[in-house]
């Protein structure tokens, strides 16, 4: 059988399929699945409602009169259409006519493990830079100072207030959560008025009327607890560097000094207020394929997939600038 047929086949296969989807969804970054969890639709082109400050979410009434009719729940001329993006890597696959079938097929999953990881990483890239654009026009900006958001110099009472707003403009119907960038965290933990909150003692060696007291900086799971309606919290420690290639390197986090406090449910569908989602197509978007170069010398394993990360409410979301 033609080499070409054979990674051909096992591109193809259901082996190989259920491996790239296992794959793929194992290499999406838990950050990415809590800012922007999958969302999936039945075709490339689909509806999905949006919301904003004039068009809010409103629960649909589900009580029905006897003999009368039930509330209709479906799309409308103010509804949103998109249409999902390809997105696509390659892997190249060496001596193919050397390989046993077996030999063949491990370096197929190997190059699946490698292009799923390149993926998630950009889907959780894309997702976060998606989100700070969509919320940097309203961001507020929280330091030791007193503002018109922290009149107090502490930094929850902003935070307190974004999740109190958010509350109100989802109407309940979604867990409110809170992505930290590592910088912002770093301030945070730090602020006089958080340490505060963290006073420990020590028993001292002639029992407890002579314990010593110190303070001691929280970790980003003990955040939620300090913050109204103690939401979930997580650390974006995404890294990128913002050089280009061949030059000294210039390492950033992604998210860095900023705070997001935003409404998701972590299994979102394309009617709920959740402030984003990253929309794919039902029953897995990893499609491994494969193909021969141009000039007939090397065989690749491809891999398509169609995702796209939207900011689906912008009443669902507050970004918080630490300085």
């Amino acid at each position: 059988m033609p080499s070409e047929s054979r990674i051909a086949q096992i591109a193809s296969s259901p082996l190989l399929r259920n491996y790239a989807f296992d794959r793929s969804q194992g290499a999406i970054r838990p950050e990415q699945k809590f800012l922007a969890p999958l969302c999936e639709v039945p075709t490339l082109n689909f509806r999905y409602k949006s919301f904003n400050a004039e068009n809010r979410f409103k629960p649909a009434n589900t009580k029905r009169d006897i003999g009368g009719r039930a509330t209709q729940v479906g799309f409308s001329a103010t509804d949103s259409s998109l249409t999902l993006e390809p997105n696509a890597l390659d892997f190249r696959i060496p001596n193919v006519e050397g390989l046993s079938d077996e030999d063949l097929q491990f370096s197929m999953m190997h190059g699946t493990n490698i292009l799923a990881d390149a993926a998630g990483l950009g889907l959780s890239i894309e997702s976060l830079t998606t989100a700070v654009a969509a919320t940097t026009g309203g961001k507020w900006t929280l330091n030791y100072a007193t503002s018109t958001v922290d009149p107090i110099g502490d930094p929850t009472y902003g935070l307190d207030n974004a999740i109190f707003n958010i509350m109100k403009a989802v109407a309940g119907s979604c867990p409110i959560k809170v992505l930290f960038g590592a910088t912002a965290f770093r301030l945070f933990r730090n602020n006089p008025f958080i340490r505060s909150r963290f006073i420990v003692g020590s028993p001292g060696a002639k029992g407890p009327q002579s314990s010593s007291i110190g303070l001691q900086s929280p970790n980003i799971q003990d955040v939620g607890a300090l913050l109204f309606g103690n939401p979930d919290v997580m650390l974006s420690t995404t890294i990128y560097d913002t050089a280009a290639q061949g030059v000294t390197e210039s390492l950033a986090y992604l998210f860095d000094s900023s705070v997001l406090v935003f409404a998701a449910n972590d299994a979102p569908n394309t009617f709920d207020p959740s402030f984003m989602k990253t929309f794919a197509t039902m029953g897995g978007f990893f499609k491994p394929g494969a193909y021969r170069s141009v000039d007939e010398r090397d065989q690749f394993l491809k891999m398509d997939w169609t995702t796209l990360p939207v900011v689906t409410n912008t009443t669902a979301g507050q970004l918080i600038v630490m300085s």
